[in-house]
């Protein structure tokens, strides 16, 4: 599998200024690679895969995921090539983890083609890939974030899409929750799978990207190994953060120690 965006540029209809709010951004994505999207707020990272996803139509540029233009597939034939998990992804309210995963399953059933043995198989295995078998009759809701992330996760990998796209999957997660949920995506490339993933954290992105994707004003800026684009300047340029980058003893990757905001910030107290 390998994503291909070129020159792609996006501006939401509702822009008085009528400016992009993703413009001219170049990106390549090959098999097996976690790609991690930063930058600051309203950079663009999300519009950027929601365009990539079919939900935001470009104003110009073009998505290719193995050749085919996404956008000329039909909604099932996208559902193949593509999966996406949202920011804050909603379910019906006491839905079991089984029922949710199997829903996964949906864009492969049709009236010719109803639920069978692989399909159950596919479940069951995404289901023991993310490691939630144990969970299999709880409800959703009843579960800790980290448990809820990973069953999403099951049911994005039960999709059976050799792209994933995962919208700040680490959001809200405390620390041990999000190292679960960044070691199972970096699992699931390393067994075949293309991530392309959106995170705020940069410290994270930095220890388990591939790829690092630096985007700020609609703009790629940065893009390579992590330990080849961190630099002070960068978290400087994106932030507005003055910080050291250090290198992480087990692997080399760099870690983004801050020590000051570049600009005073002045708190009126009561």
């Amino acid at each position: 599998m390998r994503l291909v965006v070129e020159n792609l540029s996006v501006r939401y209809p509702h822009n008085t200024q009528n400016a992009a709010t993703v413009r001219d951004v170049n990106l390549n994505v090959a098999a097996g690679q976690l790609v991690v999207i930063v930058g600051p707020n309203g950079c663009g990272k999300s519009t950027l895969l929601r365009a990539i996803a079919r939900l935001q139509p470009p104003c110009a540029g073009q998505i290719r995921v193995d050749g085919s233009d996404v956008w000329q597939l039909s909604p099932r034939q996208a559902a193949h090539s593509i999966a996406l998990l949202p920011q804050s992804p909603l379910a019906p309210e006491g839905i079991t983890v089984t029922d949710l995963v199997r829903y996964g399953r949906h864009p492969h059933q049709s009236w010719l083609k109803q639920w069978s043995a692989h399909d159950q198989t596919v479940v069951e295995d995404a289901m023991a890939a993310c490691n939630v078998s144990d969970l299999a009759e709880q409800r959703l809701e009843r579960l800790s974030g980290g448990q809820r992330q990973r069953c999403w996760l099951a049911m994005i990998l039960a999709q059976a899409a050799p792209l994933m796209l995962l919208d700040e999957p680490i959001s809200m997660l405390d620390l041990g929750h999000q190292i679960e949920v960044l070691s199972l995506a970096q699992r699931l490339t390393r067994q075949g799978a293309s991530i392309v993933m959106v995170l705020h954290d940069l410290i994270a992105a930095a220890r388990y990207a591939d790829v690092l994707v630096a985007m700020q004003d609609g703009q790629i800026v940065a893009q390579g190994a992590p330990r080849d684009i961190v630099t002070p300047a960068l978290v400087q340029s994106l932030y507005g953060v003055q910080a050291d980058i250090l290198s992480a003893p087990i692997d080399g990757s760099p870690v983004v120690v801050p020590s000051a905001l570049s600009h005073n910030i002045q708190v009126a107290l009561p």
